[in-house]
């Protein structure tokens, strides 16, 4: 198993956020908004069979969404932030730092 960690970055203002991993829903929650002094809204973490994983990501509210591909080898870190209008992320191999 490998683990996927998805923190809601920048940009999310009193959002509901539905999350799937490979078809199944592992996240939705109502009232998500950034914490502006640190960057940071959310964040969940899930165990994914090692290779390629689809993640989807909806906000309802904002008739936006994303599907993203990744390779998961071990533990993969994936930053989602909405950015003028869109959904924009960045993959990391390193937990992200949040003070």
């Amino acid at each position: 198993m490998a683990q996927l960690h998805v923190a809601l970055q920048e940009g999310f203002e009193d959002e509901t956020v539905v999350i799937r991993v490979a078809g199944r829903e592992t996240f939705r929650k109502d009232n998500v908004s950034t914490k502006l002094q640190i960057g940071f809204a959310d964040s969940l973490e899930v165990n994914v069979e090692a290779g390629s994983v689809i993640i989807e990501i909806d906000l309802p509210s904002k008739s936006l969404s994303k599907s993203i591909e990744l390779q998961v080898p071990n533990a993969v870190y994936l930053g989602v932030s909405i950015t003028a209008g869109k959904i924009e992320y960045k993959v990391s191999p390193e937990p992200f730092g949040y003070l």
